[in-house]
């Protein structure tokens, strides 16, 4: 199969123009990322999960839609480039490290550009790899919220618990791994006491991204010769450099996790299915008991992890934010707005899963994303969007008198662009003088 001529040329003009042209895409990079992630598939053999990790996958320009692959697509044309081929993603399809469908099977795909560093590069491809196959092996799970993790409290507590979970996979003395190990555990216990439900949607979430995560680790590990040291080292950037926790906690805590249970409980995969507990798993292992006492031993615990740094920085953080968050308040509390509602499974999204701000404990602020639901595409490129934790109804603020009730195709606002779907309209919202409501009388879908 070839690409039309045309095609062809723009294709291979963006591959390999002077830099003076744009952006290219680096494609000494992405062919290593590919090469890698068929390399360690291969040598795990599907012993990891007791299943095989190898796939097609698709590495992706965001600006272009332009992509290398491991493997053709039926009917595609595309460029043959050294041992991957060379296409244009469909254009209904975001760009964003997921999983998706396309030509009768389930991709992989990765955003470019792929991280120089090695380790990383496998750790993120082979992430979105095991996502492709998560249902598959029964470990599929809910993408569960932690908009407690946002708050002073729960951000402190699980910085603390960060810090020893580094400590435990930077010790070589078992003994001295099990006790900071277990001031994780009491660190954790103590936050979770404090938020009730917490334990279940933190739970969910270390299915969902933390497996993915230890998985791209493991491997990436076994590639490169790294040990448990470059995972605690991960883990201190990440506690530093990740600005929200909400959605991204889980990225940290289950390659931390599972390399501690690979030390102490070698099969723990086997039990995860069923039990689907990650730091269940981990408590059992090094027989943690929570103190009688709890809030005065892990207050006692946390001076070791430099407690007062952690509590000087996160007080900080509230204060600088205030002017903000009061911003938020303002536009989506009571400021007009456009709503749009969908069932969550009609919904595809992409975001930054490490900027969501926690607006209440039902709601978050996405400071940025794209959402395609029924009534059509949303692009946020700046001024926020409010979004429910069940993804029921999203929220775009508007400037008072900028649209009018019966708009229709595309809507414009600060930083972010709407376009209807055909037979989709704004309506009043009656239940917030000023603001939309996006609505529909095509047969099968609900009207406001």
């Amino acid at each position: 199969m070839r690409l039309r001529n045309a095609a062809a040329g723009t294709l291979a003009g963006f591959l390999f123009a002077p830099a003076a042209y744009g952006q290219q895409i680096d494609t000494a990079r992405a062919l290593a990322g590919l090469r890698d992630a068929l390399t360690v598939c291969r040598a795990d053999g599907g012993a990891l999960w007791n299943h095989d990790l190898c796939g097609p996958i698709a590495l992706a320009d965001r600006q272009t839609r332009m992509a290398l692959l491991n493997d053709s697509v039926p009917r595609r044309h595309y460029l043959r480039l050294a041992d991957a081929f060379v296409t244009v993603l469909p254009d209904n399809q975001f760009v964003a490290n997921t999983s998706f469908p396309w030509g009768g099977r389930e991709w992989t795909m990765v955003s470019l550009p792929l991280p120089a560093d090695r380790y990383a590069r496998v750790a993120l491809v082979m992430h979105e790899v095991f996502h492709r196959e998560q249902k598959v092996i029964g470990l599929g799970a809910l993408d569960a919220l932690n908009n407690h993790l946002d708050f002073r409290a729960g951000r402190t507590w699980l910085r603390l618990e960060y810090r020893a979970l580094g400590a435990a996979l930077s010790s070589a003395d078992d003994a001295e791994a099990r006790h900071h190990a277990a001031d994780a555990m009491l660190f954790r216990a103590m936050r979770r006491s404090l938020y009730p439900g917490a334990d279940s949607t933190e739970a969910l979430l270390e299915i969902q991204e933390g497996l993915p995560e230890y998985t791209g680790q493991r491997l990436a590990m076994q590639l490169t010769g790294a040990g448990p040291e470059r995972v605690a080292q991960y883990l201190q950037e990440f506690e530093r450099n990740t600005p929200t926790f909400v959605r991204a906690f889980a990225y940290a805590t289950g390659p931390a996790i599972g390399t501690l249970l690979d030390r102490f409980a070698p099969r723990w995969r086997d039990d995860i299915k069923t039990r689907r507990d990650l730091s269940g798993l981990l408590v059992q292992a090094i027989k943690f008991v929570p103190p009688a006492r709890l809030a005065d031993e892990a207050n006692r615990r946390a001076q070791s992890y430099e407690w007062a740094e952690i509590d000087v920085s996160e007080a900080a953080r509230d204060s600088s934010r205030a002017p903000t968050m009061n911003g938020y308040r303002a536009r989506f509390g009571a400021g007009p707005t456009i709503a749009l509602r969908q069932a969550r499974d009609s919904l595809t999204w992409g975001y930054d899963p490490t900027a969501l701000i926690a607006f209440d404990q039902r709601n978050l602020i996405y400071p940025s994303g794209s959402f395609g639901a029924p009534w059509g595409r949303l692009q946020v490129d700046s001024n926020a969007v409010l979004v429910a934790n069940d993804f029921s109804i999203i929220r775009v603020s508007v400037r008072p008198g900028a649209v009018q009730v019966g708009a229709s195709g595309t809507i414009r606002g600060d930083g972010w662009q709407l376009q209807l779907n055909p037979g989709w309209r704004l309506d009043a919202d009656p239940q917030r003088p000023g603001s939309f409501i996006v609505s529909t009388s095509r047969p099968g879908y609900p009207s406001g």
